[in-house]
């Protein structure tokens, strides 16, 4: 069964078009990788305008190429089962807004830059999924507004729990790599030092 089939026996299981409640985390954490590379470029192209561009850019390209597990809000059960995935999207995006806030407190460039990339990889389910809330058949019969949502690009949705793993895998390579590496940056010259302190006899030197 494909997606925008009118079979609602099939929709607790995977859905179809785009929503609010798709894997938009994602399109998120993209979209401010995007904005932190674009404050890095000296360019003149590196503006709120390339910015937003780029992150509606994202969003169609992972759309396409990845498919990503999308609940149906229009199935109030399947709201309830997929309350762990909810649950990682809203705490997820409250995670990175947070980053954004705390990493551009003195830096307002880079914080245009980095939402003007994050609203960009969001309107686009953001106009899709109004659009299905007034034309329901549409979201049903995967004919949205945004071609890449439609159903002509759909494939075999991954599961929730899958799409969730990578997401969070995302997460924690954009945003914790770096702690984690300065952690082990720290702890090894830690050793180090500790080692060098330490008066060690061997029996061959003497």
């Amino acid at each position: 069964m494909h997606a925008g089939e009118l079979d609602n026996a099939t929709y607790p299981q995977s859905g179809c078009g785009a929503s609010l409640v798709s894997d938009l985390l994602k399109h998120v954490v993209v979209a401010d990788s995007i904005g932190v590379m674009l404050n890095a470029s000296e360019k003149k192209t590196s503006n709120v305008g390339t910015a937003f561009t780029l992150g509606v850019v994202s969003h169609a390209l992972m759309d396409v190429s990845e498919p990503d597990y999308t609940v149906n809000w229009f199935d109030f059960y399947h709201l309830g089962q997929a309350a762990p995935f909810l649950g990682l999207q809203v705490g997820g995006f409250v995670f990175v807004m947070r980053m954004v806030f705390a990493e551009t407190r003195n830096d307002p460039r880079a914080f245009r830059l980095r939402m003007a990339a994050i609203i960009g990889a969001v309107i686009p389910d953001i106009i899709d999924g109004i659009y299905s809330v007034l034309n329901p058949h549409a979201w049903y019969s995967g004919q949205l507004l945004l071609p890449w949502h439609n159903r002509t690009w759909q494939v075999n949705p991954m599961s929730m729990w899958a799409t969730s793993a990578l997401t969070l895998l995302l997460l924690a390579v954009r945003y914790l790599s770096g702690y984690v590496f300065r952690f082990l940056r720290r702890l090894a010259v830690g050793l180090f030092s500790l080692v060098s302190h330490i008066n060690i006899s061997w029996p061959w030197s003497g």
